[in-house]
């Protein structure tokens, strides 16, 4: 009995000497946003570390979130909540289910609307007192910041947190990567939100290279800068930019892998951890209706459509639900699984397609009968599906969503359906491919193994680097120097001009002097043609 207590002992001493204080900033977005930060705190929970997650409202939206590990403390702070939900969805829709470019009007409004709402959001945040004083006075040892914006980053500096990481819930984002001193080859890495892969063409590359030169001006002038502001008036009149904060970040976490991103120049600073807490031992048994599909022995397989929690699929146009319904109507040995908010497609609907509030998308995939999803191409989306070994055909609305349909697409486990292409006729080819042709299931399969034999495991890549910083606090010699230079010195553009000028100048000396050599020859010969001539 006393040898028990003995070893118990020793346990809570070095469980207490090895745990760490952990704040998650959790931006209340989106359910898929939830789930990625639900992943992060519930394995550090499970480390043994004291974990408290900070919901930050930025908006009146309910959303759903699945049940979470009881030992994460929550704190709710509100932001901007009279920004209209029901209203900004309807603005987005032109934009999210209309062809519209990155530079059209409709485009930059919906932006426009939504880093308002950041920044207004962080005036509120830090303008109470309550939730600025409770950040201070627990002392963490360790925070989280999320992608979207900056204010995140000036309350961990605020509160005088040693450590910090910077989390990407997709892959690396472009304002990210700027700040952090991550080389961005245009010719070949395109903007996270431009609808291109890896191989350009010339004009794409003309693009590209355009995207990332104005885009960090851009990103920092409309909302770095004015949360800065922020900062300056409501805290403190010498706050530090929050973007050279930003640039002494010690790490990056990003929900990516390099097995199926994009292969291009990276940091040691930045850790994969793409799949966190997604296994196929979570799959749970299907109920009720998906049950009954997966049981009858009429139905050859299952078919899984969702836009994802962001985007209502209600507000896609009347031209859409039909061209889905009666391309849908075509597979009839086929169930389609719709998430659908709506009420208005009963009409519309064959008998095939049931219209769901709600899908339990991940154990769908799972399920050995379900043959392929419709996505908007969400990176959770992706990542569910490589996981699950389904095929995918990618329907990108807007965001990052065209480049992770590329990477389907470029990795052969997946069609890209752009929207301008959406009609009956495209949507049943597109389907029939992937059910007909077994390469694209085949294709997936291999890069899920390939996850799941990976050497180092998301969850450990998660917690060493997790503890490793809080332990030394900051990693100023993984601070690449690059961060501190500005746009003329990082590019060598003073470097270029002056070697061009240095071959330009030579080249012109030479170009004088063969001139000058040629007036010579031809003056010297003309000069003996003309004496020769006068002596005759």
């Amino acid at each position: 009995m006393i040898l028990k207590l003995l070893l118990f002992s020793i346990f809570l001493i070095a469980t207490h000497v090895y745990s760490y204080k952990v704040a998650v900033f959790s931006p209340d977005l989106s359910s898929s946003q939830f789930i990625w930060n639900k992943r992060v705190c519930e394995k550090l929970v499970e480390a043994g570390h004291d974990v408290t997650m900070i919901q930050l409202k930025y908006m009146n939206k309910t959303i759903n979130k699945p049940s979470m590990n009881k030992a994460i403390k929550t704190y709710t702070v509100l932001g901007n909540m009279n920004a209209d939900i029901v209203n900004i969805e309807k603005e987005m829709a032109p934009t999210m289910f209309g062809e519209t470019s990155m530079l059209s009007g409709k485009t930059k409004e919906m932006f426009n609307m939504m880093i308002d709402n950041f920044v207004k959001s962080c005036e509120y945040f830090i303008s109470n007192k309550e939730f600025m004083d409770f950040m201070v006075n627990e002392k963490f040892d360790i925070a989280f910041s999320h992608m979207y914006e900056y204010c995140p980053i000036g309350i961990i500096h605020h509160a005088k947190i040693p450590s910090w990481i910077w989390m990407s819930s997709g892959a690396l984002v472009d304002h990210m990567a700027y700040d952090l001193g991550v080389p961005l080859p245009s010719s070949y890495v395109p903007p996270m939100m431009a609808d291109m892969g890896d191989k350009m063409t010339f004009y794409q590359r003309i693009k590209s290279f355009i995207g990332h030169t104005i885009y960090p001006y851009m990103y920092h002038t409309s909302i770095t800068d004015r949360e800065t502001e922020l900062f300056r008036r409501i805290i403190s009149p010498d706050f530090p930019s929050l973007r050279e904060l930003s640039k002494n970040c010690s790490l990056a976490m990003v929900n990516s892998n390099e097995l199926y991103d994009i292969p291009k120049p990276t940091l040691h600073k930045i850790i994969n951890i793409g799949g966190l807490g997604m296994s196929k031992k979570d799959a749970k048994p299907l109920e009720g209706i998906f049950k009954e599909a997966s049981e009858n022995k009429n139905v050859k397989g299952m078919i899984v459509f969702t836009f994802g929690s962001v985007a209502n699929a209600t507000f896609m146009p009347i031209e859409w639900k039909q061209s889905f319904m009666k391309a849908f109507a075509q597979f009839q040995e086929y169930e389609f699984f719709f998430r659908y908010d709506g009420n208005d497609m009963e009409e519309l609907r064959p008998k095939n397609v049931h219209l769901l509030k709600w899908l339990p998308q991940a154990d769908l995939l799972q399920h050995p009968k379900t043959k392929m999803i419709i996505t908007h191409g969400g990176y959770n989306s992706l990542q569910e599906s490589i996981l699950a070994g389904i095929p995918m055909l990618c329907v990108p609305l807007f965001g990052d969503q065209p480049r992770n349909s590329r990477l389907a697409e470029k990795h052969g486990f997946g069609l890209y359906l752009a929207k301008s292409d959406i009609n009956q006729k495209n949507i049943y080819k597109s389907i029939k491919t992937i059910i007909d042709d077994d390469s694209y299931s085949k294709k997936i399969k291999r890069i899920q193994q390939m996850i799941l034999k990976q050497p180092v495991s998301s969850e450990d890549l998660l917690l060493k680097w997790t503890e490793f910083l809080a332990e030394f606090k900051t990693l100023e010699n993984m601070v690449p120097y690059g961060t501190k230079l500005g746009f003329i010195q990082y590019y060598q553009v003073d470097v270029i001009v002056f070697l061009l000028t240095i071959i330009l100048s030579v080249f012109l000396i030479i170009l004088f002097s063969l001139k000058k050599l040629v007036c010579c020859i031809t003056k010297r010969y003309c000069g003996c043609t003309d004496k020769k001539q006068k002596k005759e």
